[in-house]
C-alpha cells in the first residue's frame, strides 16, 4: 500500500543525450514501433524505452526527498494560507467533489459579471492543472490565476485535482484528470458550452493537460491546450537536460535539485518512458487538440523538449538547428517567456510573489493566450 516502504522505484538511466534526441525526435526513415494495445507514435523508429531499476541508496534518497518536499510544501501552505488569506473576490464561486472521484475537491470559477447578465446562457470551459512534479500542491494552488482567467476570458474556469506521486504513480494523474473533467462537462449544473472546451495547466499540469487530451472521454471534445513549461520528454535524463540548456546565463534552474526526485515518484520501474500519455513529445498529431499553444521560460531546463515538440507539430523540422523563439503557425503557437524561470507564473504568498515574479510578462504572456484562444474556442 505504500509505495515508498518497499523502495522499488526507478532511477535515472544513461540515455542518449539530448542533442541526439533533436535528431531522433524528426527521424522519419524507419519503422514505426507499435506498443501492444497503442496507437503509432509519432517518432518513428524509436523503440520502448522501460525506466530501470535504481540502487537502494538512490531510491532511498528518493524516498526521503520527495516525502521531506511534501511535508514542508503542506506545512508552508497551511500557514501561508492562515496568514494571507483570499479575499471574496479570489475564492471560486463553487466547491465540488463528484462521485467518480469523491476524495478530489474540484474549484469553479464563473466570470464575475455572469449572474449580472441579463440571459445568462452557456460559456466556454476552461480546465486548469495545477502543478507540483505531480507530487505536491493541489487545485486552490491555482485560485489567483482562475479569477482572473475567469475575469479576463469570459469562460467558466474549473480547476482540477489529482491524486499524488509516490503513493500514486503514473498514469493515475492522467485518469484522474480525464474521469473528474467527464464529470464536470456532465454536470447538468454547471452552463457550460461543450462545443468550447479547453485545457490547460502550469508544468506537470502542463504535461496532465496535453496526456489527459489523447484519451477516450476528452480526446476530440476538448479542442485546444494551453501548456505552461511542461514537461513532455521523460525519455531524457535531467543531468542532460541540465547541460543542454542554452541560456545558462541566468538565476540557477529552480529544477535542479528535484527533478530526479519527482521522476523517481512519478514514473515505475518497468515504464515505458516513451508513452506519449507519459511524455506527450511522442504523441502523434491527430492523437492530440488541433490547437495547441505551449509558453516556455527562458531558464527552464524543460525549455528545450517542448520547443523541439512544437516544431514538430508545426512543420518546422528544417528549423531543429536553429530553434525559433516564438512563432504561430497554422493551429499551433510557441513562446519563450525571456527572462523568466520555471513557475514564473505564480507567486507563493498572494501579491507579495509580484515582488520576485515578473507580472509584466505575466500578463504579457496571458494576453497572448487569451487572444489565440479567440481563434480556437472562443471564436464566434
Amino acid at each position: 500500500m505504500f509505495r515508498g516502504f518497499r523502495l522499488s522505484f526507478g532511477n535515472q538511466t544513461a540515455q542518449k543525450p539530448i542533442s541526439n534526441m533533436a535528431v531522433e525526435l524528426f527521424d522519419s526513415t524507419q519503422d514505426v514501433y507499435v506498443e501492444p494495445g497503442r496507437q503509432k507514435t509519432a517518432t518513428e523508429g524509436l523503440p520502448p524505452l522501460p525506466k530501470k531499476q535504481s540502487s537502494i541508496l538512490h531510491r532511498l534518497n528518493c524516498f526521503v526527498s520527495v516525502w521531506l518536499l511534501k511535508s514542508i510544501a503542506r506545512i508552508f501552505f497551511i500557514v501561508a494560507r492562515f496568514f494571507f488569506r483570499p479575499n471574496s473576490t479570489n475564492c471560486p464561486t463553487l466547491i465540488k467533489r463528484y462521485p467518480c472521484r469523491p476524495d478530489l475537491e474540484t474549484r469553479t470559477f464563473f466570470p464575475p459579471d455572469y449572474y449580472a447578465r441579463g440571459t445568462p446562457g452557456l460559456l466556454p470551459l476552461y480546465l486548469d492543472i495545477h502543478g507540483g512534479g505531480f507530487a505536491i500542491c493541489d487545485a486552490q494552488f491555482d485560485d489567483r490565476f482562475c479569477v482572473s482567467w475567469a475575469k479576463r476570458t469570459g469562460m467558466i474556469v474549473v480547476s482540477l485535482n489529482y491524486r499524488k506521486a509516490p503513493l500514486h504513480p503514473f498514469p493515475t494523474a492522467t485518469h484522474d484528470v480525464v474521469a473528474v473533467a467527464r464529470a464536470v462537462l456532465e454536470d447538468e449544473f454547471l452552463p457550460i458550452d461543450k462545443s468550447r472546451v479547453a485545457i490547460g495547466g502550469f508544468s506537470a499540469g502542463g504535461n496532465l493537460a496535453l496526456s489527459a487530451a489523447q484519451l477516450p472521454g476528452l480526446k476530440g471534445i476538448v479542442k485546444a491546450v494551453v501548456a505552461y513549461y511542461p514537461v513532455v520528454d521523460f525519455g531524457c535524463p535531467a543531468a542532460e537536460k541540465l547541460v543542454a540548456r542554452r541560456y545558462t546565463d541566468g538565476p540557477r534552474d529552480v529544477l535542479q535539485h528535484v527533478a530526479e526526485v519527482f521522476d523517481w515518484g512519478y514514473v515505475s520501474p518497468g515504464q515505458n518512458r516513451r508513452d506519449p500519455l507519459l511524455s506527450p513529445c511522442y504523441a502523434r498529431p491527430e492523437d492530440l487538440p488541433s490547437w495547441i499553444y505551449i509558453i516556455g521560460a527562458q531558464w527552464d531546463m524543460l525549455r528545450l523538449e517542448a520547443q523541439l515538440m512544437m516544431h514538430r507539430l508545426a512543420g518546422l523540422d528544417d528549423r531543429v538547428e536553429h530553434l525559433t523563439p516564438a512563432f504561430e503557425k497554422g493551429n499551433y503557437k510557441w513562446t519563450i517567456a525571456t527572462g523568466c524561470s520555471h513557475g514564473f507564473t505564480h507567486g507563493l504568498l498572494g501579491d507579495l510573489g509580484d515582488v520576485v515574479v515578473p507580472k509584466e510578462m505575466r500578463e504579457k504572456i496571458y494576453q497572448e493566450a487569451h487572444t489565440w484562444l479567440k481563434k480556437s474556442v472562443l471564436s464566434d
